[in-house]
């Protein structure tokens, strides 16, 4: 924003160098870029942060000029309020607030006998050296008030508006609206419109409509002045891909008190101009006033953060010249009423960052902080979370750190899809909300680099994913994903090297995961939709599930840039360090030498692993050591319906060395266990 010297200095009675203003605004939190000399004297460049809106303006940026140098700011020029006025302007038109959350306040102001042609040239030089084209008297004089009050007007040609009334709705389904830069725009029932007895007239807060804009054959005009909540001029905004003056004002707050002051300043310019006649009177509707804000202010407390003594005349002198209003109710203690152009002053300690910096910084003393210290360290958490980092790590997987804001995405767990948690004003679809699992920014990372011939692949992330929980309150919760696409080991020339199954790699994976913690994983079927189905599972710790492995089910995986198969994993970390927690006994090393059976039962398609596994593990007894599945085949040599399962048992004992008839003894109950539950056969039955 451009705004010359002079112009502020009106308002602002200060006699100081360029330099020495642009450091008192910069202690106001005003970041001063360039102090420019142009044919129309010095022009600062103020870059306004977006709590600030009511410094988007000459007479802000004069009120935080002349609190800083300790001055009185002057009124604008006298204007009759129309709110003293005969109410004639009601007589021409009315205004209809359907939505006054949207629009709390609306204020219409009827001009006539509209004369057109060049605005003087001491507005037009202003306008330039403010970075504005000048175009012509009514507009210029509209966005001169903008400039001077931080208050956007409009001003539509009269007799183009339907039944000459203005309705502030939303738009309705199908409606469209050309805008003045003669773009046919859609509308949705999200945006705000202003609009007449028929059709929408105006984007309300950005922009408004061909049809009715002023013309060379206007002879009477509508002003409008209005106060419109950013969210909706933000969200409006954003989804047409429309900025102008007036949204980038409104989108940080517009100070509502000051809607019928600058209607009243914008038409006694244009009567001093000759420009035209305004009606007398105001159309003022204002269904969403709010009671001033009152807080309390604690001298100790203004010292105690500030660091130094401050005297109750200081801080309400300070407070004072910045528009606060205050009440002292106790030694030591006030009452402040809060300007309605400072909505960014909500607690007690913004009222003491105000004093300080009015006050000076460089007041503050420069003290080393004292007293006890700690050596800081890592908490439990996080030292948990770097081990299992490390682990994958180690097993030559390559971590990626994603972004928690996600869109929509086809990879997320359907499951959740309720409960995910929706960013209010997100700035694209992009970021539209929290994200609620791991997978879908690990497949994108590995669709990124797919694209670019990268591979094979094996990303993890350890991070928090987010979902809702009621109306107001969400689960933040640390998640461990991964996904594979290709072999772990760098690619061989040997055919059988390349061709791990993703679905068993990841299971490797949490295995690893979970021999690390100390802890054992059984697996469940698993109805996740996102993976195959005959190649997924559910992990299970104790009773309690703590995620879900398998292989990306075929529709979804070819929605990426990939040739191989892709294997995806993702685990609980919360419910992970609560097992692991429990400490496992010391069981030393046997002296005593092993024995290994084979086993092949035949069991129904039907029939899980994991039950199998767990039959044979419980009648085995506790002479199983280690059971593994060495082959799965089912064929034409076998019967329809059933497959024949290769079982690897290693016995031991931790007290003497096994015969062989102690092997055949636990085979022979592990038989019959497997044929009593299953029905299953063996070779040579």
């Amino acid at each position: 924003m451009k705004l010359p010297i002079e112009w502020i200095t009106e308002y602002a009675p200060v006699n100081a160098s360029a330099a020495d203003i642009a450091d008192a605004l910069t202690m106001a939190g005003l970041e001063v870029e360039a102090a420019d000399e142009t044919q129309h004297g010095t022009v600062l460049d103020i870059k306004v942060t977006p709590n600030r809106g009511d410094c988007l303006s000459v007479i802000g940026v004069a009120r935080e000029l002349a609190a800083a140098y300790g001055v009185t700011l002057r009124n604008g020029p006298s204007v009759l309020s129309s709110e003293d006025e005969p109410p004639d302007a009601a007589a021409y038109t009315g205004v209809e607030i359907e939505d006054p959350e949207l629009c709390p306040r609306y204020a219409a102001r009827i001009v006539e006998g509209v004369r057109h042609g060049e605005s003087p040239e001491w507005m037009q030089a202003r306008l330039i050296a403010a970075g504005m084209r000048p175009i012509g008297g009514i507009v210029d004089v509209t966005n001169y008030v903008m400039l001077e009050t931080g208050q956007p007007l409009h001003a539509f040609d009269y007799d183009t508006l339907v039944e000459r009334r203005i309705v502030v709705r939303r738009a309705r389904e199908g409606e469209t609206l050309e805008t003045l830069d003669g773009v046919l725009r859609p509308l949705d029932t999200g945006m705000l419109v202003i609009a007449d007895g028929a059709r929408p007239v105006a984007l309300a807060g950005i922009m408004g409509g061909a049809e009715t804009e002023i013309t060379r054959r206007t002879s009477t005009l509508l002003l409008e002045s209005a106060h419109f909540d950013w969210r909706s001029v933000r969200r409006t905004a954003r989804r047409l891909g429309l900025t102008t003056e007036a949204s980038y004002r409104f989108e940080r707050v517009v100070d509502p008190e000051g809607v019928v002051t600058a209607a009243d300043r914008a038409c006694a310019l244009m009567a001093e101009l000759g420009i035209g006649q305004p009606v007398s009177g105001v159309v003022d509707l204002y269904p969403g006033k709010r009671p001033v804000r009152v807080l309390t202010l604690r001298n100790d407390r203004v010292m105690g953060l500030l660091g130094y003594p401050v005297d109750c005349d200081e801080m309400v002198g300070a407070l004072s010249r910045l528009g606060c209003s205050l009440t002292e109710e106790h030694p030591g203690v006030f009452r402040v009423s809060v300007p309605s152009w400072r909505p960014d002053l909500l607690r007690e300690v913004d009222l003491v960052e105000e004093a300080g910096r009015v006050l000076g910084y460089e007041r503050i003393p420069e003290n080393l902080p004292a007293g006890t210290t700690t050596q800081g360290k890592d908490t439990d958490r996080a030292r948990f979370l770097d081990g299992l980092r490390s682990r994958l790590a180690g097993a030559g997987l390559q971590e990626v750190i994603g972004h928690s804001l996600m869109p929509e995405s086809p990879f997320d767990d359907p499951g959740t899809a309720d409960r995910r948690i929706r960013i209010r004003n997100a700035l694209s679809d992009e970021l539209s909300g929290l994200r609620r699992s791991l997978v879908p920014g690990l497949l994108e990372a590995l669709d990124r680099n797919a694209r670019r011939g990268q591979g094979p692949l094996a990303l993890f992330e350890v991070g928090n994913v987010f979902l809702a929980r009621g109306a107001s309150e969400h689960d933040e919760r640390p998640s461990l994903g991964a996904v594979v696409c290709g072999p772990l080991t760098v690619r061989s020339w040997h055919p059988t090297a390349n061709a791990e199954s993703p679905m068993y790699v990841v299971r490797g994976l949490a295995d690893l995961v979970a021999a690390t913690l100390g802890l054992s994983f059984s697996v469940r079927p698993c109805d996740d939709p996102r993976f195959h189905p005959g190649r997924r599972a559910a992990l299970i710790v104790g009773d309690e599930a703590v995620g879900a492995v398998g292989e990306l089910h075929p529709d979804l995986a070819g929605r990426l840039h990939v040739r191989e198969r892709v294997g995806a994993l993702e685990l609980d970390c919360d419910v992970l360090a609560r097992h692991c927690g429990e400490s496992a006994p010391f069981v030393p090393p046997s002296a005593f030498p092993a024995i290994t059976r084979d086993l092949a039962p035949r069991v129904p398609k039907e029939v899980p692993y994991a039950e199998v596994r767990h039959a044979v593990c419980s009648a085995a007894g506790q002479l199983l050591e280690d059971l593994t599945l060495v082959d799965v085949y089912s064929g034409d040599r076998l019967p329809e319906g059933l497959r024949s399962l290769t079982l690897s048992l290693t016995l031991r004992s931790p007290s003497r060395t096994l015969a062989e008839d102690d092997a055949e003894r636990v085979l022979a109950t592990v038989r019959e266990r497997l044929r009593d539950q299953f029905g299953a056969s063996f070779p040579g039955d």
